[in-house]
């Protein structure tokens, strides 16, 4: 079965259009033997995915794609399998012999599996570095040897951002470019002040927004907040997407931001910064402050502001931790204050469980 083929039957799946039929690839992605590129739908013409496939000596044809919502799949094509469309089956994958996850496999038609990327990302962390993966089901196991993956994940994000933002008619080469470093530092800006400018323009970085997204996972899976998700990317602020992720829950919502190193800036700037702008945009009362704490004999800064103005009341927490690449990772912490749950949010329990989370997540 042609890639076409095969991502065009992907594509009936995840936009749930029964007879569309996908376009494309659209640009080029080429990461070792992954091949692939952009694909629309023809009923629409809109863009749907990015995605790359490898084929293997065993006859399946393995294959990564993330859609125009930011939600990651695998999909695998055997010509010899026979499942009914719809049919769903626990399938255990591998990586590197390390522990196992367990997923849901999905048939599409009679060829063809699609395995959804669970929301916590852990799994697309540990693809991400894995030199090998092995898949079990239905009392088969299949051996894959991981090729340039590292590479592939950036590369399918970037293809997303690209077209989203120009378009298909304007796709290319999909490769992920390294920013120059002067460039890099910049990013996001600082002003000869010391404040942090998020609104300003960014360099984006699919390798920022896979580590946002894996952070933001993995926060919000250590605390106790009710009902967390990861948003999409359609979901997550312009003005933090290509550095950042979004996420929300019944008490509250918050961002996890990646700063990258730059000279002289220091934890307490940063946690300065974000109330700052926090004060710029109240037209009420506000309070704010800013304190080093410590957890486990680690530093976590933290900045926190409150408004209450015709938007109403809102408590901001934001805890900022050295990132191990240099610069650092903010968790933000934000609360309306309308609802009992939401009240939690300010209290100590609830701020060191935040503090720790963050600690935990950015050094692990």
């Amino acid at each position: 079965m042609k890639l076409k083929v095969i991502v065009a039957a992907l594509s009936l799946s995840l936009i749930a259009v029964s007879t569309a039929q996908a376009r494309g690839p659209y640009g080029s992605i080429n990461v070792g033997n992954w091949k692939g590129g952009a694909y629309t739908t023809d009923k629409t013409g809109e863009f749907s995915h990015c995605a790359a496939g490898a084929a293997y000596d065993s006859g399946i044809y393995f294959m990564v794609m993330i859609d125009q919502g930011g939600g990651w799949s695998l999909a695998f094509q055997h010509p010899k399998w026979s499942f009914k469309a719809g049919q769903a089956f626990p399938i255990v994958l591998t990586f590197d012999g390390q522990g196992p996850f367990n997923v849901q496999g999905v048939a599409l038609g009679e060829s063809l599996v699609r395995v959804p990327m669970p929301t916590d990302s852990v799994l697309i962390a540990q693809f991400r570095k894995a030199k090998t993966m092995s898949a079990f089901t239905q009392g088969q196991l299949f051996q894959f040897k991981l090729d340039q993956t590292a590479v592939l994940l950036p590369t399918l994000a970037n293809c997303v951002a690209v077209v989203k933002r120009q378009g298909v008619a304007s796709a290319g080469d999909f490769a992920v470019k390294p920013a120059p470093k002067a460039v890099a530092a910049a990013a996001p800006p600082v002003a000869s002040g010391g404040s942090l400018r998020p609104d300003a323009p960014q360099n984006p970085s699919s390798e920022m927004q896979i580590e946002a997204i894996e952070l933001a996972s993995n926060f919000i899976l250590r605390t106790a907040l009710r009902n967390p998700r990861v948003l999409s990317r359609a979901e997550t602020p312009i003005a933090v997407a290509s550095t950042g992720a979004a996420w929300s829950s019944d008490e509250a919502v918050g961002l996890v931001r990646i700063v990258p190193a730059k000279d002289g800036l220091k934890g307490l700037d940063v946690a300065s910064a974000v109330v700052a702008m926090d004060a710029r945009d109240c037209k009420g009362k506000f309070a704010s402050g800013r304190t080093s704490e410590l957890v486990d004999s680690d530093v976590v800064f933290r900045g926190f502001s409150s408004c209450e103005d015709s938007g109403g009341p809102r408590l901001s927490q934001y805890f900022i931790v050295s990132r191990k690449k240099g610069g650092f990772v903010v968790f933000s912490v934000i609360s309306n204050m309308k609802t009992e749950d939401a009240k939690t949010i300010a209290k100590d329990e609830r701020l060191a469980d935040f503090r720790k989370a963050a600690l935990v997540v950015v050094e692990h």
